[in-house]
Order: structure tokens, then sequence, then C-alpha cells
């Protein structure tokens, strides 16, 4: 279980179940392959500052309601919030769409779901073969 701080809160990310893990990343597909056309070996060195960003704002303008609804509802689902005063985690999502808290807003949310990703599709990421990013690849 990862452990993340946000603005002084502790939250928990779990890992999601294989099943899940696929159909996140089948929905995320489409702005993992705009972040890496709009990316080039240079830019590693450059960080977000020489990738062509607005690739990835076109994915995401383009997934409908209901994928980015399934993206955002399954990793906030897998994140709990650490309160240290009861000494005991919650999740931060009471059901689909709905927030514990009201002071997660956007910026907090996106963070989150981040991190979720990151730990859960981190390591599928990183087996994709390098060769299928090339040009001319089968």
């Amino acid at each position: 279980m990862q452990e993340v701080e946000i603005n002084g809160r502790t939250f928990h990310i779990k890992k999601l179940g294989a099943r899940q893990q696929f159909h996140l990343a089948r929905r995320l597909a489409p702005i993992i392959a705009a972040f890496v056309a709009g990316a080039s070996a240079d830019d590693a060195a450059k960080g977000l500052a020489g990738i062509d960003l607005s690739k990835i704002g076109e994915e995401l303008a383009g997934l409908s309601d209901a994928n980015a609804d399934y993206i955002m509802d399954t990793c906030l689902a897998a994140v709990t919030y650490r309160d240290d005063e009861n000494k005991r985690d919650y999740p931060i999502q009471v059901r689909p769409g709905v927030m514990r808290y009201d002071w997660i807003e956007l910026p907090e949310m996106l963070r989150l779901c981040v991190a979720v990703i990151q730990d859960n599709l981190g390591g599928f990421m990183a087996a994709a073969p390098s060769g299928l990013t090339e040009k001319g690849a089968a």
C-alpha cells in the first residue's frame, strides 16, 4: 500500500484487482498514447516542459463522460484518508461520484488519481515493448 501526502494530509493507495487494472488501462490507452507521441527521447531531460500537452488535452476532452467517471471513480475508490486523531483510515469516496470530504477538490483528486494510476499501472507500462512507440513497429 502506497502512502501519499498532499497538503499535509496522508492518503493510502490500495492495489486494484487485475480486471480493474485492465479496464482502467483500456480507458487510459488513448491518453497514454498521446503522452508517448508527444514525448521524444530528449524530453526525458526536460520533464513536462518538452512534451506537447495539447495532444493529451485533446484525448482528455474526447473522453466520454462515462469513461471519465469510470477512471475517476475507480481511482478514488482505491484511496483512503488517514485520520490521525482517530488512528483510522476512511474511504474518501462514499459512493461513485460522491466525496466524503468537501476539502478534497479537483487538484487533490487529480493528484490522487495519478498516484493510483502510477501505483497500479506503472509496472504494466514499464513492461510494454519499447519498439511499440517507434515508427514502423508492427
